[in-house]
């Protein structure tokens, strides 16, 4: 009866549209895709039945930074709990302590990392502090050298890189870090393979979706939109934030956002505070805990609401 839908972002991880229809047995449905842009367009299955009852939130993916001198227990709860690395789970491994790799493997991280391998339920990537590009393009071939690290002190093992310290503009200038991402980004897709996962933290909104609009390769896989205390005001309270409009129109599996010093207080108990909000804000993958040295007391309970799409 002559609907018809438009996919107006990237949707290379997939996209749904759902039409109401009424047809009689016997009779047929035309359906047909029209590419307008992009490099294809595949219809990969057709659901038919009775509306039934509408679908429950989607669950939503973790992304944890676990920077605790590679302490085995809190490692095997994480790995050993979290939603599937299918359903999108991801642990940041920063070996060195705000350096990233550091400058040799190390045997406690390779132990903690292959171990959580093993569960088959999350994967690890690793962190890399880029100083929100104040080093210009001249510090991009040390940036690699550390992406290089990881990949050589635990080869087989890392899935992506964590970019830390991501920044539309160069602080206190107008110089766009476009470029200067975009290269990081290709660098690991390139290098690595297009499966690559490249996160950037930007910590608060970014201003435009240039990092989610270039070609594959120079795309991020994922973006933080929100770094913070829960509600600290000296801290980046997340109780303050709001996601930015253009946000709206990008699937939540764009954005990640970190929850810090959120206690377990009577006042706000966690996580169901954090997570009350979180699940209205477009947020695909989520961290809610008390810092990022040890696992919340809380962290089954953060697991449970994330899994059912609550956090």
């Amino acid at each position: 009866n002559g609907q018809t839908a438009t996919l107006s972002s990237s949707f290379n991880q997939g996209a749904w549209v759902t039409f109401p229809i009424s047809v009689a047995a016997g009779e047929t449905v035309t359906i047909v895709v029209d590419r307008t842009a992009g490099a294809n367009a595949v219809l990969s299955g057709v659901f038919l039945g009775n509306a039934g009852s509408p679908p429950g939130p989607a669950p939503q993916g973790t992304l944890i930074p676990l920077y605790d001198n590679a302490n085995p227990a809190d490692w095997t709860e994480a790995c050993s709990q979290t939603n599937g690395s299918g359903g999108g789970s991801l642990i940041i491994a920063d070996a060195a302590e705000g350096s990233g790799p550091g400058s040799a493997r190390l045997p406690a991280w390779a132990s903690v990392i292959e171990n959580c391998l093993t569960y088959g339920r999350a994967s690890v990537i690793g962190y890399v502090w880029t100083d929100y590009g104040e080093g210009g393009p001249a510090s991009i071939a040390g940036i690699e050298s550390e992406v290089n690290a990881w990949y050589s002190y635990y080869p087989g093992d890392i899935a992506g890189i964590f970019f830390d310290g991501a920044s539309d503009v160069v602080p206190g200038t107008s110089t766009s870090n476009q470029s200067f991402y975009e290269t990081l980004a290709a660098y690991v897709h390139t290098h690595e393979g297009a499966n690559a996962q490249v996160v950037f933290n930007f910590g608060a909104n970014p201003g435009s979706a240039w990092m989610l609009n270039g070609s594959a390769a120079n795309n991020a896989n994922l973006i933080v939109t929100f770094e913070g205390s829960y509600n600290t005001p000296t801290e980046n309270p997340y109780t303050a934030w709001t996601p930015a409009p253009w946000e709206a129109t990008y699937p939540a599996k764009d954005f990640a956002a970190l929850v810090y010093n959120a206690p377990e207080a009577l006042a706000t108990p966690q996580p169901a505070s954090a997570c009350g909000s979180l699940a209205k804000q477009n947020v695909g993958y989520v961290y809610v805990g008390t810092w990022y040295s040890q696992l919340p007391p809380y962290f089954g309970s953060f697991l449970n609401d994330s899994f059912s799409g609550g956090c």
